[in-house]
């Protein structure tokens, strides 16, 4: 089965305006969200690369703390972080959920209460998965005295990955498309419309996931363990991330912007200048603490 098809976009360049003097080559993208079926029920993309995405970043998670264990640092025992992943999974996915309803589209989800369940259809917003997991990390630190520093170090770095694959999830299940474009790398979302648009999912599995893994796995690597606990990855994190989708949003299809004085913004934006915010305060926290903390 053909994924991609490359067409010109004639009939696109005229429902946009744009002159058809010039040839640009679109990509339509038409795979079914569907994967495969087991006794009748549908087992969809968006849920294995969401489960792919939790697995990598366990993994990613294990072996940084298996790298502090061997150094001396006290860390959660393996037991006690199999534990507290499982519950983790359940509150970044509680939390991802709340805050795509309270965040993006509360209208739409007071009128039909019944879809706030069906998160197969998409609808996870990451903001909303930091505050759910960051209070239950709260209380885990505090039940097994580790440095939360430490802890939000070690979750910064091995989310990168999960973030990088859940882009891809996004873009895989038609959801957080950008606007009407006319560039040659804009894609036709089948499900959606017949018109051009920005991959901006693409976009942000690339800034938002892989460079930020780079750019801070590079740093535990040459830096060593004692990079952990400082509050630097977790700063670099939230910088990365909210300077990244911050721009990425003025490429996004958004239903509606926020006016604060002159200036106009989309919700993402807004909850981007927070997450930016918060990743000066952790960094200069980090710089007047104690690492291991």
């Amino acid at each position: 089965m053909k994924l991609f098809h490359d067409t010109p976009a004639m009939k696109c360049y005229n429902a946009v305006k744009v002159s058809t003097s010039t040839m640009v080559t679109m990509h339509i993208w038409s795979v079914s969200p569907v994967a495969f079926s087991i006794c009748g029920m549908a087992v969809y993309w968006y849920g294995i690369m969401y489960a792919a995405a939790l697995l990598t970043s366990w993994m990613m998670a294990t072996y940084v703390l298996r790298e502090l264990r061997g150094n001396g640092i006290h860390v959660p025992s393996k037991e006690q972080f199999d534990s507290f992943m499982f519950w983790a999974i359940v509150s970044i996915i509680a939390g991802a959920r709340v805050g795509h309803v309270l965040f993006f589209d509360l209208k739409y989800y007071i009128k039909n209460p019944f879809e706030v369940l069906m998160i197969r259809n998409g609808g996870l917003a990451f903001h909303g998965a930091v505050i759910g997991l960051g209070v239950y990390v709260y209380f885990f630190v505090k039940r097994y005295g580790i440095s939360w520093r430490l802890m939000a170090d070690v979750l910064c770095l091995s989310s990168t990955i999960g973030i990088c694959i859940g882009r891809f999830a996004n873009f895989v299940n038609q959801e957080l498309y950008g606007r009407v474009a006319t560039i040659d790398c804009a894609v036709i979302f089948s499900q959606v419309d017949q018109l051009p648009r920005y991959p901006t999912q693409i976009f942000e599995s690339f800034f938002e996931g892989f460079i930020n893994f780079i750019i801070l796995f590079g740093l535990f690597r040459i830096r060593g363990v004692q990079t952990i606990g400082t509050s630097v990855i977790t700063s670099i994190f939230c910088i990365i991330y909210a300077t990244s989708r911050y721009v990425i949003e003025f490429y996004k299809e958004v239903e509606m912007n926020t006016y604060i004085g002159m200036f106009s913004f989309t919700v993402g934006q807004i909850l981007c200048l927070a997450l930016f915010l918060f990743g000066l305060c952790v960094l200069y926290i980090g710089k007047n603490g104690k690492a291991h903390t």
